[in-house]
């Protein structure tokens, strides 16, 4: 969805649900950390933060909340740590923008611990407001949101289920950012926008959140 530099505090929003499923004391290794917006908000909730960021000017914001920044394309650059570094691995808003996502998730797959889980945010191409473009005969890219013009790949719920599967991974947990008519924008109404985007997934929410572990593994998450 692109580089994000703020932290949006709305329950329910991708970067909020994973830091809701960090637990105080894990390593945590988020790629594509950006300018650290949401690195920040990890730490304080009392982890140990490692980033991955592709933008050398963002990567040396993020440096002031993390343990180290690796600063390079995650396709290409070599990753230093041994396997088994993380209790979790966040990549969120990311794979969508890699050339070939399957085998670049594959490669962090090895740096989780044997309890370990990958967060996994992306966009929902099949949302309500990109049906209804198509109706219309419009595919339009944007500077960000689910048509971000930097995307490379675009998903369904049920693609991005086989993305992580086909890189090795099973689901353990599958959310929602939801965007329902009427509902999105209002405040005191935001449970129940949660609420009615999981009847309907597919069509009511702009990203889907997967909570997944290595294949085999039968600890729980």
């Amino acid at each position: 969805m692109g580089h994000y530099d703020t932290f949006d505090p709305t329950p329910y929003r991708t970067h909020r649900q994973a830091l809701d499923r960090l637990r105080p004391g894990e390593r945590v290794l988020e790629v594509g950390c950006s300018s650290g917006a949401l690195t920040e908000q990890i730490r304080a909730k009392g982890c140990t933060i490692v980033g991955v960021e592709v933008r050398a000017d963002a990567a040396e914001k993020a440096r002031a909340y993390c343990e180290e920044v690796l600063v390079g394309d995650v396709e290409r650059v070599p990753l230093p740590w041994p396997a088994a570094s993380f209790d979790v691995i966040l990549l969120l808003d990311v794979l969508e923008h890699l050339v070939d996502p399957v085998p670049a998730t594959r490669r962090f797959v090895p740096l989780l611990k044997p309890d370990g889980r990958l967060v996994v945010a992306l966009p929902n191409v099949a949302h309500w407001r990109v049906r209804f473009r198509l109706l219309a005969g419009r595919f339009d890219y944007e500077d960000s949101g689910i048509l971000d013009r930097t995307h490379l790949h675009f998903y369904t719920r049920k693609t991005a289920a086989e993305l992580l599967v086909r890189s090795g991974l099973e689901i353990i947990e599958t959310d929602v950012a939801p965007d329902v008519p009427l509902l999105r924008f209002k405040r005191h109404l935001e449970r129940a926008n949660y609420a009615v985007a999981h009847l309907l997934p597919g069509l009511l929410s702009t990203e889907f959140v997967f909570v997944a572990r290595p294949t085999g593994t039968s600890s729980s998450p």
